[in-house]
Order: C-alpha cells, then sequence, then structure tokens
C-alpha cells in the first residue's frame, strides 16, 4: 500500500447472478489481489426489486450492463462504478421492534459508554431511542429486545450503494473483517466469527431443528408438529411449566418438555402403531449390561468395549463415521414404516452384519462375560469357551431373580429389559422353555437370550401378533441366460474428482496452466507425474487428459479399452446453464444427504420414493425378463438398492459372516426365536414389526450366506482396507453364482471418508490408492475366472469438489464431478460427456468458487448401463423415470458396451 492524492474509486464486478465482487482501482493500478479485476471473491447483496445490470452475451434478460452504465466484460459479468450514500431509516420513534429489526441492519456501540448528557431518551411500544440534539439522525441509536430476550443496539443508518449513471442499487453489506489481508485484525475476526455463530445460534429454524431431534433419540421417531412446538419453545424462552432458568437454550427446560410432555408419557400412546422408535444398538447393549448387573470379575480393572465394538453393532461412543452421526434423522426404512412414510433413523443400523454383531455378543455376555467366545464384545479368549464358564471374560453378569418361580422371573426380566413391554404370547414363550430346564442358571441364560431376541426388546413399541408365521424369501431360480454382475462404488463425502482427471496436452490453449492457476496450492504437479490418457478421438478439449499418479491399474484399464471416463457428471433434472439452474431445481445442491439421496435414487420427480435406481433396474429385469436377482449391500444398507420385486438386499460385512448363534443354548432356540417374531396385527407397532421382519430375513440371510461363501473360492490377493474388503467380498459372491442360482448380481459399495476441507491432496492419495489397488486386484480376480467380461463397475460420488481451495489446503462441496466405469464389456480408451473448456469463473458452466455445473446427468449414464444388464430399451424409463429430458444427448448401449 501507498498515499497518493488521486482519488480511489471502487468499483464492483457483478456476475450473470447478481453477485458482485469488490475491485479497488486507482488510475487503473488495482491495490491488492483480494480487490482487483481478476478477482473472484464474490458475495451476495440485495438488489432494488431484484434488478441488476447484465451482460447481454449471459444469456436471456441482458439488460446491455445496465443500458451501458457498466462495461460488458470479455469473460461475462459487468464492471460497474460505484457511489455510497448513507441516509436515515427513522424520522420518528418507530412503531414496534419489529420495524427495527426488518429495516435496520448496522449494529451500535452501548450508549451507556458515553458521557452522560451525549444522548436524550425517547420510547415507544418496545423501542428506546437514544438522540443526539434531540434529533433523528443516522447516529441515533435504537434499543429493542429480541424473541431470545437478548437486548440489540441498531444504528439508524441505511448506507445506500448506487450503480453509478443508472438506478441500480443495494443496500451496503455490513461487515466487520476487511478483505485486505494486511487490514484484518484478531479483534475483527473475533466479532465476525461471533456474529456468525450468534446468527445461527439464534436463527429460527435453530430450535425446532434441536427439538426435533432429541424426540427422535428419547421419545419417537415421528413426533407431532405441536409436540416440536412445545419443545422448540422450551428451547426459545428457556422455561418450561418450572423447568429452566429463562434464558434461551436452556436444556434443563428443554429436555424436561422433551420427556414431560403427554406425548412422551402418555400411556394411550404405548398403543399407537406409529408412535416409538427401533432402540439405538449401543444403547440397548449398555442397558442391558446395567440392567443385568454386569461387575467385573476379580483382578480385572476395567471394562473396555473397543474397535471390534462398533465395527459389529455400527456404533460407538464418540467414533460416528461423519457429520451427520451413525444415522439420518430422515432416513425411510422398508416395510410397514416405509409404506406409511414414516422415518426411523435407527432403522439404518439394523441389517444382517449388525444384527448378527449384536445377537451374538449380547449372547455371548450371557453364556460367557464379556470375552471373544463365539463372537463375543470382549477381544481374548485364552481357554475353551464353556457356556456358564467365565474365565474368559473381563466382567460378567451378576443379576439374580428375586424367586426362583418362573412367572417372577420372567416378569422381572421383562420389566427391565421391555419396561414391560413383553406381550403376553412371548412372556408364555419364555416361560415354557425357561420350564423346560432342568439347570436353573442355565434357565435363567435362557431366558434372558430369548427376551433380548424379541421386537419389544429392541424397539419402543408394544406387539400384537396374528399367529400366523412371517413370509421369508425363497431361493431364486436361474433363467439360463449368461450371467452378468453391476458393481456401484459410491465415494461419500465427495470426491475431488477433477484431481482425478486433469488437462494435459492441449492445442486451443495451455489448460494445464488454467487448471493450476485455479486449483494453486492443491493442484496436483508437476504435470509429468500425471499418468496421459489420449483422448484424442472423444470430442474434448484437450488431445489428452492426466489421470492421477495413484490410479495406476485404472491408467491401463483405460489404455486396454476397458474403462471410460464420464467427464462433468452431476445430479440433473433437465440441462441448465448459469443462468437457469436454481429456477425449479430438484434436489438441495451441495449437501452431502441430499445428494447422496440423488444419486441413488436418480428420480428427481419421486415417481417412487421407496425405490433407488438399482432397486429399479433390478425390478425390470424380475418382472420383465424373469430373470433371478439377487442384490448385496457391503458395510451397510443403501436406498440404492430398494426395489419391490424379489428379496430384499442382503446386507454383508466385508469381514466376512460369522454364523448367527453358532452353539445355542438348547438345540431348537431358532424356532422358538422365530415364534416370538411372528406377523403382527395391524395395529400392532409398525417398528417391532419391521425390526421382526429384519432380524428373521437376518437368520434366513446368515444361514444362506455363510453356507455360500464357505465354498468361495478367490485366487487373488486383495488389500486389508476397506475398500480391498469390500471388492474381495464381492468377488467371493460372485463366485458361489451357481450355487446361488442367479442370472444377475447387483452390488452397492459405500466408501467414506473423502470430505477432504483440509489436506485433499493427502486425502486422494490415500484414498485413490486404496481404490486403485481393489479395482486392480478385483479386475485381475475376474479375469482369472473369465468373468470380466462379465463385471461391470460404476465409480460414483455424490458431487465434486470446488476448483478454488480452502483456507486449509482442502475444497469445499460442489456439483459437476468425473467418474469412471470400467469392465471387459466396456468399450473403453474414451471420455464421454463434455469436460469444461473453461475452468475459471469466466467459464459458462463455473459457479463461484469453481462450483462447475454438470453437463451430463446420471440418467445418461445409467440408462445404457440398465440396458447392458438386459433391460429392455422401451422398459429404460422404468428404471430412469426421468431419462426423458436428456432424449437429446441420451448415449445408446453400444455407446458404452462391446
Amino acid at each position: 500500500f501507498h498515499w497518493t492524492d488521486v482519488e480511489c474509486k471502487v468499483n464492483v464486478k457483478v456476475n450473470p447472478n447478481g453477485l458482485v465482487s469488490l475491485v479497488y482501482d486507482v488510475n487503473g493500478a488495482s491495490l491488492h489481489p483480494n480487490a482487483n479485476l481478476e478477482s473472484r471473491n464474490y458475495f451476495k447483496v440485495f438488489w432494488k426489486d431484484g434488478m441488476y445490470p447484465k451482460n447481454d452475451a449471459d444469456g436471456d434478460g441482458g439488460n446491455s450492463c445496465g443500458n451501458g452504465a457498466c462495461s460488458p466484460l470479455e469473460e461475462g459479468g459487468c464492471l460497474c462504478g460505484t457511489s455510497t450514500s448513507e441516509g436515515k431509516v427513522f424520522s420518528k420513534i418507530p412503531p414496534s421492534s419489529k420495524e427495527v429489526f426488518s429495516q435496520l441492519y448496522i449494529g451500535a456501540y452501548d450508549p451507556s459508554a458515553y458521557d452522560e448528557g451525549t444522548y436524550t431518551i425517547e420510547e415507544g411500544d418496545g423501542v428506546k431511542a437514544y438522540l443526539v440534539n434531540n434529533e433523528y439522525t443516522p447516529d441515533t441509536v435504537f434499543e429493542v429486545v429480541d424473541d431470545y430476550g437478548k437486548v440489540r443496539l441498531f444504528k439508524n443508518s441505511k448506507e445506500l450503494v448506487t450503480i453509478d449513471g443508472s438506478s441500480f442499487s443495494f443496500r451496503n453489506t455490513p461487515s466487520f473483517m476487511s478483505i485486505l489481508n494486511q487490514e484484518a485484525t484478531v479483534r475483527d475476526a473475533t466479532h465476525e466469527v461471533n456474529a456468525l455463530i450468534d446468527h445461527l445460534l439464534y436463527h429460527p429454524n435453530t430450535a425446532p431443528f434441536i427439538a426435533l431431534r432429541l424426540i427422535q433419540r428419547f421419545v419417537t421417531s415421528n413426533p407431532t408438529p405441536e409436540y416440536v412446538k412445545v419443545v422448540a419453545t422450551a428451547f426459545r424462552t428457556g422455561k418450561y411449566e418450572t423447568f429452566g432458568s429463562g434464558e434461551y437454550g436452556d436444556l434443563a427446560a428443554t429436555m424436561s418438555a422433551v420427556l414431560l410432555e403427554p406425548d412422551a408419557l402418555s400411556e394411550v400412546l404405548d398403543a399407537d402403531p406409529f408412535h416409538g422408535f427401533i432402540r439405538e444398538p449401543l444403547l440397548k447393549t449398555i442397558a442391558f449390561m446395567r440392567s443385568m448387573e454386569v461387575e467385573l470379575v476379580p483382578k480385572k480393572k476395567a471394562l473396555e468395549l473397543t474397535y471390534p465394538f462398533k465395527r459389529r453393532i455400527g456404533q460407538m461412543a464418540h467414533s460416528f463415521d461423519s457429520v451427520f452421526s451413525f444415522f439420518l434423522p430422515e432416513f425411510v426404512p422398508t416395510g410397514k414404516p416405509g409404506a406409511a412414510s414414516l422415518r426411523s433413523p435407527e432403522a439404518m443400523l439394523v441389517d444382517m452384519p449388525k444384527i448378527t454383531g449384536l445377537i451374538n455378543g449380547l449372547y455371548s455376555t450371557i453364556k460367557y462375560g464379556v470375552s471373544a467366545c463365539n463372537d463375543g464384545f470382549g477381544e481374548t479368549s485364552s481357554k475353551p469357551c464353556k457356556e456358564g464358564d467365565f474365565s474368559n471374560a473381563v466382567a460378567k453378569l451378576s443379576y439374580e431373580p428375586s424367586s426362583g418361580d418362573a412367572d417372577t422371573i420372567v416378569s422381572e426380566l421383562a420389566t427391565l429389559l421391555t419396561s414391560g413391554r413383553l406381550s403376553a404370547a412371548n412372556k408364555q414363550v419364555i416361560k415354557e422353555a425357561y420350564s423346560s430346564m432342568t439347570d436353573t442358571a442355565a434357565a435363567l441364560r435362557l431366558a434372558q437370550q430369548l427376551i433380548i431376541s424379541s421386537p419389544e426388546f429392541h424397539t419402543s413399541n408394544t406387539v400384537q401378533m396374528n399367529g400366523e408365521s412371517r413370509t421369508i424369501p425363497t431361493n431364486p431360480e436361474p433363467s439360463g441366460v449368461p450371467y452378468k454382475a453391476l458393481i456401484f462404488v459410491m465415494l461419500q463425502g465427495g470426491a475431488d474428482s477433477f484431481n482425478m482427471l486433469i488437462p494435459h496436452t492441449c492445442s486451443s490453449k495451455d489448460m494445464y496452466k488454467e487448471y493450476s492457476d485455479m486449483r494453486g496450492s492443491i493442484a496436483i504437479s508437476p504435470k509429468t507425474s500425471l499418468l496421459e490418457i489420449d483422448s484424442s478421438d472423444s470430442d474434448q478439449v484437450c488431445e489428452s487428459f492426466g489421470m492421477h499418479p495413484k490410479l495406476s491399474a485404472a491408467h491401463q484399464l483405460y489404455n486396454d479399452g476397458d474403462l471410460v471416463w464420464f467427464a462433468n457428471a452431476g445430479v440433473l433434472y433437465r440441462p441448465v446453464d448459469k443462468n437457469n439452474y436454481k429456477k425449479g431445481a430438484k434436489s438441495a445442491l451441495f449437501a452431502h444427504n441430499s445428494m447422496q439421496r440423488e444419486v441413488q435414487r436418480i428420480d428427481p420427480d419421486k415417481t417412487d420414493v421407496e425405490t433407488g435406481v438399482l432397486g429399479r433396474l433390478s425390478d425390470a429385469l424380475i418382472s420383465q425378463q424373469k430373470f433371478s436377482v439377487e442384490k448385496y449391500n457391503i458395510y451397510k444398507g443403501s436406498q440404492s438398492l430398494d426395489g419391490h420385486h424379489g428379496s430384499q438386499p442382503f446386507i454383508v460385512d466385508a469381514e466376512g459372516i460369522p454364523e448367527i448363534n453358532r452353539n445355542p443354548s438348547i438345540t431348537n432356540m431358532k424356532d422358538i426365536v422365530k415364534s416370538m417374531n411372528q406377523a403382527t396385527e395391524s395395529d400392532s407397532g409398525v417398528f417391532a414389526d419391521l425390526f421382526a421382519d429384519l432380524f428373521l430375513n437376518s437368520l434366513h440371510d446368515n444361514e444362506l450366506l455363510t453356507s455360500a461363501l464357505s465354498n468361495a473360492h478367490i485366487s487373488t490377493a486383495f488389500g486389508d482396507d476397506s475398500l480391498g474388503k469390500a471388492f474381495e467380498m464381492v468377488a467371493k459372491i460372485i463366485s458361489t453364482r451357481e450355487l446361488r442360482g442367479v442370472d444377475r448380481d447387483i452390488f452397492f459399495i459405500p466408501h467414506s471418508n473423502w470430505d477432504a476441507h483440509n489436506k485433499v491432496l493427502w486425502n486422494l492419495n490415500t484414498n485413490l490408492e486404496s481404490l486403485d489397488n481393489a479395482i486392480g486386484a478385483f479386475s485381475k480376480d475376474m479375469k482369472a475366472k473369465s468373468l470380466w467380461d462379465s463385471t461391470t463397475i460404476i465409480q460414483s460420488s455424490e458431487f465434486g469438489r470446488s476448483l478454488e481451495p480452502n483456507g486449509g489446503d482442502g475444497t469445499d462441496h460442489a456439483w459437476g464431478g468425473n467418474y469412471m466405469m470400467m469392465g471387459g464389456s466396456v468399450k473403453g480408451g474414451k471420455i464421454h460427456g463434455k469436460y469444461p473448456a473453461t475452468l475459471t469463473t469466466d467459464g459458462p458452466d463455473i459457479l463461484e468458487r469453481g462450483r462447475i455445473i454438470p453437463t451430463m446427468s446420471w440418467e445418461e449414464i445409467m440408462g445404457p448401463v440398465a440396458e447392458w444388464a438386459g433391460v429392455s430399451p422401451d422398459s429404460i424409463v422404468d428404471v430412469c423415470p426421468n431419462i426423458k429430458a436428456f432424449e437429446s444427448v441420451r448415449m445408446s448401449v453400444t455407446d458404452l458396451f462391446e
């Protein structure tokens, strides 16, 4: 910086969406990169009547940059001169505090900090005005109290920014921080952050957001709006009846409302089939151990539940997989709750591997104490495992019933473990089993195992069984068509895929330099480290591109003609551009949960909210082609595989499938457990019904898969990380295709930790090495079994990431991304779609911070894939209901496959 007597002019760049960026200019010489003509530091302003200067070249609605008031920029947008003016908002006491809040935005210093007599005071309805010389001026201070009891001070000031030579204007935006680094201070940063925290804490959505989640955790997954309102009000006011301090956010008041409202206490609601929830596995485990009085065995100092515990049941304190915790609050499961569009967040953790881990762990705790016996929760078992022998345990259950009478024992256990919800029918089943045992200790252990096998233990519902057995799916029969497998890999968190496919050699311009300039510190360099691929016959901006250095196996597949790239693909409901992408948008852009859901559904019009794209693909194969199809989620469930026909998707842990209850306490225990989880009446609790259905299906799936996988053969060594194990499990399952009698297998593999808000280069190096190793090993194994031509792998992510780095050498949520598809029948060595011809924000597809608008939809990809799998061309619309929106750019199956 330097002093000058030349007038400093503040200009603004106005982009096609009305965002502005400051341009400080002194005789054509800008002072700082954050405020020069090349700056991309755009921010939102509120234009008067929503009108602003718009370049005619930017599409419909252009006004010649304000009818010539501004200069059109070659890259799009307008450069405008500005003038600022300050004026007062109110000339007299406002009629209410509401008027103050709606029209004043600039804070003021506390008048009490000034000398006595500086201000005179005028009071109105909830408003106090501090006047200088008894006049209303821009320096007048208004004191009001907001809805949360917080005193707020505002200046009576309105600063207007007007575009020179025009009527376009906007209110100047209050800010603590200067955009110039040299002027930034810790004080200003502290004020800015505190203002943001206040904004978030006191936002109108915060109280109901917290209220809903607390109610879901403690009372019911589907609270009434009135219940949420009462709890939200308690949070806002800090009072609920006699509880609370009266301060905003008081949790004593909030939790009192959660637990003491009639919706939580009414016995009538216990009979409501839609009230209640599935209990969280961790809480079930801890509650069981406490109720059954777990205690350390002699010479043991502590009971620790460590990593295997979380892997087996899906939960561990302070160890959730993402910012969304262990499950999504809006998750809608299958079964009766799904049919009624009810949420059941905890149902995300009710699948075959986790049910197996939970049931085996609890059974083991009862029979052997906390040890590793029969897949228990402990870590070691140095001696042979024998029921009733606790020598391997670090802790054991010490509960002793008050009587030896079967009725008393079962009633006590029902009270302690199901809060008295255990049905009369299930009590009778447990009493008969207890009475059949001559050893009272063994009988107690059996009764405990049976109660934790009941739906009443796992949910907060009451149960009314109808006496009928549940329908268990039968094993499929093959149709005789050649076998095929489709594998969908979801990189959860948003993979930075513009560091996976990078411009290399481009005759039109130096695209690598443009890429490197845009990406800055997170660019993959040097250029020579890239794995170059030929794209000369792919109609792209470059003759060749570079793949990330860690993708060596994928690079070889591309060169072998077995891999294609889809450039700049993503969730779309129709082709859009900078000018119209927000109009009619049907997805919450840039949000993990919504975009993951949309990629798995590929149904923006929500024609069938209960299904995913792979589930509908399976439905078409089953109902129209009469194929035998099985679907597999690896690690955890997904909506992608949900459909209406055939069996429910299997959920398989990549670590392997331990047998449920390998050494039962009595020979007919499985039959007893099935009788306790029979079909229910229509007015029985839907969450108990859902759990019972999932539990019995898990017993069936566990038996089927453990038997099949015992004959699996793998010829290749896979990696020991999660992706390596996942692909190894897929390879094992494929090897049992003839034993299982299937024509098609469809797999969904999720892989997390791609959300690289910092250290994106390290994140990609680590994750891509894992992905590439898994792909390399899997393709090698399939080739050895002559199955590579029958296999297709699609790699996806919910969105790409911003081209511009953030302050932590990371990137943030964006939209379009680059994705791979590979297989022996893939017509590889090509890049489909359109890689952006310009990577700066001047490009037609580039939003602020380098968020790229996709130019290829998932419908365009999945349509041909469905046809390759066997869906008839006329039925592709059943798989991708929105595919007609992309009819003009739609690819055929022969474009992608041999």
